[in-house]
């Protein structure tokens, strides 16, 4: 009995920080986690860093209309919907019910898009990028460097892990922030390393340490990975798609391919 207790403990320990690790670091370099990014002077103090990347066979130009239009009501954030993203969007639309009737914009149901939109191409620094309904999780754009790096910040996110009564009532002092960069390198011809590197700070201690694993495990390790394999999987595709003898290409919607 001592020996089956003393196994599950080491497993509980080795699998905490190997999803710890993964959490902050998923398909990162050792360069790229310690190099610092544009961005980085949102937060400049984080409490938490992480860095995660995915290497794509593309041009810089090619992902980033895919970046550009991200966003609640635009393209989605391109995360496949799961179990997370699922209870995710539940807690949400129960939060902001009724300013989403009462916005017209309703809640949005349908996955993430699989072209390029023009009519959400046109970004600009101080810009609002919803990330849920109306009154719920939104971003503010406050970096863009075309074809390079795309920076949001929010004050929202970190504060809506807990109920209004709680993160509303001044004595409990709940408080957070994150910038979130996506920063694009390209190391060759068709060969751009998307990295993206989050920056939060949020208190106060005890809330931080009891969402500490939710934050990595949910909002970084899963949510953050699905995403890159997401816009990695749609910006191949396309260009598969647009090679001599494969179809049509997706493009831009509206577009007829010559």
């Amino acid at each position: 009995m001592r020996n089956e207790v003393c196994v599950g403990l080491l497993a509980t320990m080795v699998g905490g920080y190997v999803l710890r690790r993964q959490g902050l670091r998923w398909g990162a370099t050792e360069e790229e986690v310690h190099k610092p990014l544009p961005g980085d002077e949102v937060v400049p103090h984080p409490m938490l860093e992480t860095t995660h990347a995915v290497s794509i066979a593309a041009s810089v130009e090619e992902i980033w209309p895919w970046l550009v239009q991200m966003g609640h009501y635009r393209a989605g954030f391109y995360a496949d919907p799961s179990w997370w993203d699922r209870y995710s969007d539940k807690y949400l639309k129960s939060l902001s019910r009724k300013e989403a009737e009462e916005s017209g914009y309703g809640f949005r149901e349908v996955p993430s898009d699989e072209r390029i939109i023009p009519e959400f191409q046109d970004v600009k620094e101080g810009d609002t990028i919803l990330d849920g309904p109306p009154g719920t999780a939104f971003f503010t754009v406050r970096l863009l460097e075309p074809e390079r790096a795309l920076v949001l910040y929010s004050e929202s996110h970190l504060r809506l892990m807990v109920p209004r009564p709680i993160r509303e009532n001044p004595k409990y002092g709940i408080y957070g922030e994150f910038g979130w960069a996506f920063v694009l390198e390209e190391k060759g011809r068709k060969d751009t390393r998307l990295i993206v590197r989050t920056r939060a700070n949020y208190g106060p201690r005890l809330y931080r340490a009891l969402t500490l694993p939710l934050v990595l495990a949910g909002g970084e390790f899963l949510t953050t990975r699905k995403m890159l394999q997401g816009i990695k999987r749609r910006v191949e595709r396309t260009d598969q798609d647009r090679r001599p003898g494969t179809g049509a290409a997706p493009g831009l919607a509206g577009e007829t391919a010559t």
